[in-house]
């Protein structure tokens, strides 16, 4: 038998209905009904609309409001951070750089720099090997890294012989003017040493700079610079620029044989840093070497 698709209409009344069930079925029921197929049907109050959990009372004007779905801040590289080596040994021989077995750069000689490379968060084992003859391992050491932050690994001799590895951030130099970059400098040629950097005009930029030190970033109007390496200066007490300008003049000075020199480009909105690097013993003389961050 085929089933019967036909539904009365919501404006029907009782009489329009056939009881078949032989019960009696109040005069109050209809398709709005309570007991209607076994199934609850809320009634809308005269005027309104039928109520339902949030809008018991069937008001027009109690509608439930649907919240705002949350909104999640954009994270770039998520969980990745960026890596580059300098190696600043003055060792005649190339080598490799790997971490956790991975080789990052190889035949890597006194002043290279390799590009950026991403690295996963967390601690990392780096390894330096000879890249010629048996491939020897000359240093192992562990790092962390964290997301989203860059860093240069630097080779250097260490002081007691044999090699060191330096762990430098690469960190942002905010809140610069329009117009204006950041520059800063690294010493990473020899135990001992320490170093002035000064303008042609003997205005000193930065100051007693020692092995290892990395000094802050400070802001330079965006130019072209001449910047010269001295040894530090201890018996006076010269002032430092707080900024780098082209052309500020403020003693009459000018720079008597400097060791090393470097020209520099600062760009606005950009860091940048010079490495000094060498010695003065080896074939690898006093030196600065100039890489964007």
């Amino acid at each position: 038998m085929a089933e019967n698709n036909t539904f009365p209409s919501q404006s029907a009344s009782n009489d329009d209905y056939t009881n078949t069930s032989g019960t009696d079925i109040p005069e109050t029921a209809g398709w709005h009904s309570p007991t209607q197929g076994g199934i609850t049907t809320p009634i809308a109050p005269e005027g309104g609309i039928p109520a339902y959990p949030g809008n018991e009372t069937g008001s027009p004007d109690s509608f439930p409001t649907r919240p705002d779905l949350p909104t999640f801040p954009n994270y770039p590289n998520l969980g990745y951070g960026q890596v580059r080596f300098i190696n600043a040994s003055t060792n005649t021989f190339p080598v490799i750089f790997s971490i956790d077995g991975t080789v990052y750069t190889t035949g890597s000689r006194f002043g290279n720099v390799s590009p950026y490379q991403g690295i996963a968060d967390g601690f990392h084992t780096i390894s330096v090997n000879r890249a010629t003859g048996m491939q020897a391992l000359l240093l192992q050491q562990t790092f962390p890294f964290i997301a989203g932050q860059k860093v240069t690994m630097v080779l250097v001799d260490a002081k007691e012989g044999g090699l060191d590895l330096l762990q430098i951030a690469d960190t942002t130099c905010s809140n610069v003017p329009a117009g204006y970059g950041c520059y800063r400098v690294a010493n990473v040629s020899y135990s001992g040493s320490a170093f002035d950097i000064s303008l042609y005009n003997g205005d000193t930029v930065f100051r007693n700079v020692g092995f290892k030190d990395v000094t802050a970033y400070k802001r330079g109007l965006a130019g072209n610079y001449t910047f010269y390496m001295t040894n530090a200066c201890f018996y006076t007490m010269p002032r430092e620029l707080s900024v780098i300008l082209i052309g500020a003049v403020t003693v009459s000075s000018p720079i008597a044989s400097p060791l090393a020199s470097a020209n520099v480009t600062i760009q606005a909105g950009r860091n940048t840093t010079s490495y000094i690097m060498g010695n003065t013993w080896s074939s690898y003389g006093l030196r600065m070497v100039t890489v964007d961050d």
